[in-house]
């Protein structure tokens, strides 16, 4: 009979032999094995420098080019817009340098901006919906139908109808588009930059970066919704509307939402990129396009036409 001590003798002369055989092993590869190791890690550090010094040079190339659009911009929108008035709206959370940027645009183009009107989170919120509808009917102005819908349905229609005017239409008396633009800020629903806003024939609305990847894709929906039917209500008081936003817009935002919907862009034209400036130099020839009669898709990202408006004949 196998007694303990048997067992015990044969597992540690196992033991030994593992032990022996991984001393030999270790010592007779080291040599290959570490040079083979070395001089894989040497080619990561050299493909890891050649693509760095490659994404470097991109960027700069991107810089270079940035900064040609930068300088040539005047020369291209010239006086796109001379004549023209414009109002900008923006919506709740968009960038204030990429707003300061489109106003100097459209003042460089000739445009007159007649309003900067920042809409708040207020505006766009579901539990607003009652005050919104009664706070419409408050300011309501005589001569215009009040339109059917939901409560922020009819305050979006309501701010079109004090934003928008025509050359040939009957735009809004001055003192009851400022009750309505007071009495919206008032609520907190939105704020005039410098205090004044006027009506204007052009309009842009100018779309945020995409929303959090934790906001309610419903709620984000609905809003998103809202700020489009309020760019179809400036479009149809003004002589036309352009929707603008960064480039990320394009991808999961408000730009993403207007370029989906065939019946929308029938009518507003839509700009990616307006936070670079071959978006901005996009958005004064959409909006003198618009004051044309003209529609159109721009910029880089999925589902524009083109990066820029055709040139008008000569």
């Amino acid at each position: 009979m196998i007694d303990f001590r048997y067992h015990v003798v044969s597992v540690v002369a196992v033991f030994l032999a593992l032990a022996l055989g991984l001393f030999i092993g270790s010592t007779s590869l080291r040599g290959p094995v570490g040079s083979i190791i070395t001089n894989q890690t040497e080619q990561v550090v050299g493909k890891n420098k050649q693509l760095r010094d490659e994404v470097g040079a991109l960027q700069n190339d991107v810089r270079d080019e940035q900064r040609f659009e930068t300088a040539a911009e005047p020369y291209i929108v010239g006086n796109a817009l001379a004549g023209q008035s414009v109002v900008v709206v923006s919506a709740p959370g968009v960038d204030g340098g990429t707003r300061s940027d489109l106003v100097k645009a459209l003042t460089a183009a000739g445009a007159t901006v007649t309003g900067d009107v920042r809409l708040q989170d207020a505006l766009l919120d579901p539990e607003q919906r009652t005050f919104l509808e009664t706070l419409s009917a408050r300011l309501s102005v005589p001569g215009h139908t009040v339109s059917s819908g939901t409560g922020p349905q009819r305050a979006m229609t309501l701010l079109a109808d004090v934003l928008g005017t025509r050359p040939q239409g009957t735009p809004v008396p001055a003192a009851a588009a400022a009750r309505v633009l007071s009495g919206f800020a008032d609520g907190n629903l939105l704020s005039v930059n410098g205090g004044v806003a006027h009506s204007a024939s052009l309009a842009v609305l100018l779309a945020p970066p995409p929303p959090s990847t934790t906001a309610d894709p419903k709620v984000v929906e609905a809003q998103d919704a809202l700020l489009l039917d309020l760019a179809r209500d400036l479009d149809r008081t003004a002589v036309g509307a352009v929707v603008v936003g960064p480039v990320a817009a394009a991808d999961t935002g408000l730009l993403k939402a207007a370029r989906g919907d065939k019946d929308f862009t029938t009518d507003v034209s839509t700009v990616d990129g307006v936070d670079l400036p071959r978006g901005l130099i996009a958005s004064v020839l959409a909006l003198a396009e618009q004051a044309k009669g003209g529609v159109g898709g721009y910029g880089m990202r999925s589902g524009s036409r083109a990066p820029l408006p055709s040139p008008s004949p000569s």
